[in-house]
């Protein structure tokens, strides 16, 4: 099953983006978020939240990376591997935002095959059992792999999402940003838990 979605040329200034960058900066708790329901935390309430600050992440992040390629292609295309909450949040940024000249387009597959050659490609915590696969697939490509499971900076995706102490924060694997020859802002790795995959390896 693959579906596809694109997003208009368009930007909007309404969608709050100044705002949010503000919020992820300063760091976004989900914590506090359940802490502040005085009747008990909402669980599909706080996913929702956590899936928008990551899908807001995911926008913010395109502007402190660098593709290496001779020609830009037509569209900005982010793949959700997995069943993910955060299709819907993506769909909405790319209604309303492009990135430089680009449209964005969102694109949903449950299979390796369907991956094809996103920019983005964003393994859902239902994809974590085939990893290996998803890696193995994009290894050697310019695909920017981010996760969202404990672990998959080490083993060899490029950004990570992480809880830490209720806050999302986010890892990055620089040997593999380099393997893909993508270049990172100073600004963002200042932002980043930075993770050394050899030494997490043990030199293996």
């Amino acid at each position: 099953m693959s579906s596809s979605f694109g997003g208009s040329r368009k930007p909007s200034s309404s969608f709050g983006f100044r705002t949010s960058l503000v919020l992820i900066v300063l760091g976004i708790s989900l914590a506090s978020l359940g802490a502040a329901q005085s009747s008990g935390p909402d669980q599909e309430e706080t996913s929702s939240f956590e899936y928008n600050v990551k899908a807001v992440y995911l926008y913010n992040f395109t502007r402190y990376l660098q593709w290496q390629e001779e020609a830009q292609p037509d569209a900005f295309t982010i793949v959700v591997f997995g069943e993910s909450e955060i299709v819907s949040p993506l769909l909405e940024i790319a209604r309303k935002k492009t990135i430089g000249s680009m449209p964005i387009v969102i694109r949903q597959c449950l299979e390796i095959g369907q991956i094809r050659r996103p920019r983005i490609l964003f393994i859902a915590k239902s994809a974590v059992p085939r990893i290996d696969q998803v890696l193995e697939k994009t290894r050697g490509t310019d695909i920017l792999t981010v996760g969202e499971a404990e672990g998959l900076a080490a083993q060899g995706v490029a950004v990570n999402f992480v809880d830490r102490e209720g806050t999302i924060k986010f890892e990055m694997n620089e040997k593999i940003l380099k393997d893909a020859r993508i270049q990172v802002s100073s600004q963002l790795l200042k932002l980043a838990i930075l993770v050394d995959e050899e030494r997490v390896r043990g030199g293996r």
